[in-house]
């Protein structure tokens, strides 16, 4: 399983995950985006709806679903692991990656300077780890992703 590491260094993730999550979908995931701020999951939730004009993201946030209608979201925003959706690709925005990441095809690991030092410890975990591939993705200039490692 890939699990990329990206390090936001000049843009918030709010300008980030909405082009993530595009690129996801088109390749046939169904996606858990999780954070424990809810403030963020309301923000994210919002920008999924209009960041751009001719975009549709289907997507829901558990907290503001009815229950039955959890699973079926191709994109789902919330806490909770595992996902209630049945995500195969997890973006986590800062705090930490969960310790079973069992079912998934790929996880991101979205996360800033004050994530850093829990991005290394996950990274060096990752690493040792039989069947993960880590890849390292830091934000360049121009706002593009460039592969560090």
């Amino acid at each position: 399983m890939i699990i990329g590491f990206y390090q936001l260094l000049t843009r918030p993730v709010e300008a980030v995950l909405p082009q993530l999550v595009v690129k996801a979908l088109e390749a046939g995931h169904r996606l858990l985006v999780r954070s424990d701020d809810a403030a963020l999951l309301a923000r994210l939730d919002a920008l999924l709806w209009d960041f751009a004009p001719a975009s549709f993201v289907p997507h829901g946030r558990v907290d503001a679903l009815a229950p039955e209608r959890v699973a079926s979201q191709p994109v789902l925003l919330g806490a909770e692991w595992p996902a209630a959706n049945g995500a195969d690709f997890l973006m986590q925005i800062g705090d930490d990656l969960p310790d079973a990441l069992d079912g998934l095809k790929r996880a991101a690991f979205l996360f800033g300077e004050n994530e850093l030092e829990t991005a290394r410890a996950r990274w060096r975990t990752v690493k040792a780890l039989a069947g993960m591939e880590p890849a390292y993705w830091r934000e360049g200039s121009g706002g593009r992703f460039e592969k560090v490692a």
